[in-house]
């Protein structure tokens, strides 16, 4: 609206300065043009005026372009938002029938965005409908395509890396972990991974040596996986070259490592499934002359020998310095049924089972009761522990 009142006032002020200059001058002059045989005869105010309409038109022929550029470049952007909003929706929708586990449904929605940009994410839903549907390899295809994407590329090689050690394919696993970036192999939930995979292989002896490296980051996953894969290492020598080599073994790694309570656990239980009870309990009394360990108090129930005096001898000593600790009553109780003192596993069972109420403990107290012609009391144990393992 302004420029068309600039173009009229534009042309008011020329009519006018045309009038004025009619007014002044008498004479109106004489204006003739031929061209290609047209001739045009005017005086010199109709040349203004007509110079004027031209000019005035010229100026409404520009506004009306720009206009329509204008107009145009609205309607493509609103064409835009419009697109914009329908691929929205689309993944707004299949988001929420994959909660609402209509797989089908949002299946159809993200194949409607499968090559939109959504950071991956929209690929990583696909594949966990497609999962769902059964159809494993349309699920591979997206999590690589997601694997494409910054953002969404370590979600997406999580998923690539626990779908192949679900399939026992822990070299295919590895090689995709080694493709990680340092920062993103750095990750606890890698770690945790590579840990699986290179057990998976018998890859024994290259876990533990990466776990030394990894202990900070895996906190309180570390123990559970060096036992693991000291059991693997050890169980491997045992079955290859026996128990003799074992020991020997045992006694050339550096005290550091035979001072780890995880290997530790792991070179008592290699003992144990080799039959040397009686070395596994000096094992066990030696390792835990400061203190006893959580790791290695279960192990003593596993020993199985006719008079294990040492083991018994250092369990009713910590017990003299902490009466209710349930682990130690329960080893304790465990250790001597298997040495076939019941009077001693009775009583030490009683004062566990009721500090604890713990499944195993109520399973081992039924048995001795069994043993001594108490089916009543047996019967109501082995209910107690049904009990028990329930909660």
């Amino acid at each position: 609206m302004s420029h068309l009142i600039r173009i009229f006032l534009v042309l008011v002020i020329l009519l006018i300065g045309v009038v004025i200059a009619a007014m002044i001058f008498d004479d109106s002059g004489y204006v003739m043009v031929e061209f290609n045989g047209w001739v045009v005869e005017m005086n010199v105010w109709s040349l203004s005026l007509s110079l004027i309409v031209i000019f005035v038109g010229l100026m409404l022929t520009n506004l009306l372009v720009k206009a329509s550029l204008v107009a145009a470049s609205g309607s493509k952007s609103w064409l835009g938002q419009w697109g914009n909003r329908k691929k929205q929706n689309a993944f707004t929708a299949g988001l929420i029938a994959l909660a609402e586990k209509n797989y089908l449904m949002a299946r159809k929605n993200f194949q409607k965005i499968e090559n939109e940009d959504f950071d991956g994410i929209n690929l990583l839903a696909a594949a966990e409908a497609e999962m769902q549907l059964g159809q494993p390899l349309q699920a591979k295809r997206y999590w690589r395509l997601a694997a494409t994407y910054e953002k969404s590329v370590l979600a997406a090689n999580l998923c690539l890396i626990r779908d192949a050690l679900q399939h026992c394919q822990s070299h295919e696993a590895i090689t995709l972990i080694q493709s990680l970036n340092e920062k993103q192999q750095a990750q606890t939930v890698v770690l945790k991974l590579w840990a699986q995979a290179l057990g998976q292989a018998g890859k024994w002896q290259e876990l533990k040596d990466k776990l030394k490296g990894w202990k900070k980051a895996l906190g309180n996953d570390y123990d559970p996986l060096m036992q693991q894969a000291s059991k693997g290492h050890f169980a491997e020598i045992a079955s290859k070259e026996g128990a003799g080599q074992l020991k020997q073994n045992w006694k050339s790694l550096p005290r550091n490592t035979r001072q780890d309570p995880a290997q530790q656990a792991a070179y008592i239980q290699q003992l144990i499934d080799q039959g040397m009870h009686g070395d596994a309990e000096l094992a066990l009394v030696e390792y835990q002359k400061s203190a006893p360990h959580p790791l290695l108090i279960p192990m003593f129930k596993l020993l199985k020998l006719p008079n294990p005096t040492p083991a018994i001898k250092t369990l009713e000593n910590w017990l003299k310095q902490d009466g209710l600790n349930v682990e130690l009553l329960s080893a304790l109780g465990h250790i001597a049924f298997n040495a076939n003192d019941k009077l001693l596993a009775e009583k030490a069972l009683a004062k566990a089972i009721k500090l604890g109420n713990r499944q195993e403990d109520l399973v081992l107290m039924a048995n001795i009761k069994e043993s001594q012609d108490f089916p009543q009391q047996a019967l109501q144990l082995y209910k107690q522990s049904m009990q028990a393992n329930e909660d």
